[in-house]
């Protein structure tokens, strides 16, 4: 469709000035046309009155490349679960990201976009920063400069199993060429070693720490549950804490405490895969959630998954609700509930309230579309 307005909904876009004000909202040819107390309608007209609407999230976090170990079809883990925009972290690198590109980025509703692995294999078989001959920094800057619109950064695994023998030298050269090229680095910290400390050392301005939350030994806490000093000085450089929950990556324990310790989170991700997308993670508005019920403001915790990552990765015209950007939104109810979620390391807690998605709209080029997500 090229022309719709949505009725009366309660807008949340905190970097737009919308904090629930209800307004009308006219979608012409893909884009935010105009946004207004009342838009006489238009085309399609889909009324939002009794729901919040948010620009289309947008998650940091997933594996969506169906060849490599993990993934699975963008459109699963974005549009369907309510993420119009998704980058891959990491399942490709410079040996196959073209046929990532080719045969699923561009087929694709979502919009995808990619954190290339510092390895040339990505994540085609595990390990892949445990050996030198893995890593063709020369062909990765080529493909950076070949695919400027859509490579928005750099990812690199600092956990035991990954780097081997090769411990903190994968993530150093990581950091460097990331800098060179001015593109963000996510790193994905978990078992030690690497030391958390030692990786966060090496972390500068605009690079990005995924599962920072995560329940492991040597992890974002001290022994008297304290936010450790490295973590506080790495925000200081400007080094950005993602939550990245994934299947064994993200503790409520850990998050409440660090809340408490005045150390939220920058952004709001799902790392959604094969293994978890059924549970325990589910979809980005599940996530958001169980962020909400620990303590997180939603306004904060819808801004960390839209304008936020938007500009970080320098998402060109998404994450906001604003005349001239794309016509991606999130109709969702907040709803009370009594229900008990898990986190990635067996703990629980009851939900008091929680987002349930009811449409995405998701625009590419001049048309929009509308998902219609089933109640749950």
């Amino acid at each position: 469709m090229k022309v719709l307005t949505i009725k009366k909904g309660s807008l949340i876009s905190p970097i737009n000035g919308y904090h629930r004000d209800v307004k009308d909202i006219l979608v012409k040819d893909g884009v935010i046309a105009a946004i207004e107390d009342s838009i006489d309608p238009q085309g399609t007209v889909i009324d939002a009155q009794g729901y919040i609407v948010t620009p289309g999230f947008i998650d940091i976090h997933t594996h969506c490349y169906p060849k490599v170990s993990l993934g699975m079809a963008p459109d699963e883990l974005g549009i369907r679960r309510g993420s119009t925009a998704i980058l891959d972290a990491g399942s490709s690198g410079t040996d196959n990201y073209e046929d990532f590109r080719e045969n699923y980025i561009e087929k694709s509703g979502t919009k995808v976009f990619t954190l290339l692995n510092l390895s040339k294999e990505g994540l085609t078989h595990g390990h892949e920063l445990s050996d030198r001959k893995n890593i063709d920094i020369p062909r990765l800057k080529e493909m950076l400069q070949k695919y400027p619109d859509n490579i928005v950064g750099l990812k690199a695994r600092a956990s035991a199993s990954v780097v081997g023998a090769m411990g903190l030298e994968p993530i150093a050269l990581a950091v460097k060429t990331a800098h060179e090229v001015g593109k963000p680095l996510m790193v994905h910290v978990g078992n030690r070693p690497p030391e958390f400390t030692e990786v966060l050392d090496l972390l500068q301005k605009n690079d990005v720490v995924t599962h920072s939350f995560h329940g492991k030994a040597g992890g974002i806490l001290d022994e008297e549950g304290r936010v450790i000093p490295q973590a506080h000085k790495a925000r200081e450089r400007g080094v950005q804490f993602d939550v990245g929950h994934g299947i064994a990556s993200f503790s409520f324990r850990v998050f409440e405490q660090a809340l408490r310790d005045g150390f939220d989170c920058d952004m709001i991700s799902t790392d959604l895969h094969i293994e978890n997308y059924n549970g325990p993670v589910y979809s980005l508005a599940a996530v958001v959630s169980k962020t909400v019920n620990c303590g997180e403001k939603l306004e904060d915790a819808v801004a960390k998954c839209t304008s936020v990552p938007a500009r970080h990765f320098g998402l060109k015209g998404l994450g906001e609700i604003a005349v001239g950007m794309t016509a991606d939104f999130n109709i969702m109810e907040l709803t009370p509930c009594e229900e008990t979620v898990q986190d990635s390391v067996g703990d629980s807690l009851k939900l008091k309230q929680k987002l349930v998605l009811k449409k995405t709209i998701y625009s590419r080029g001049n048309e929009s579309a509308i998902m219609e997500h089933a109640v749950k």
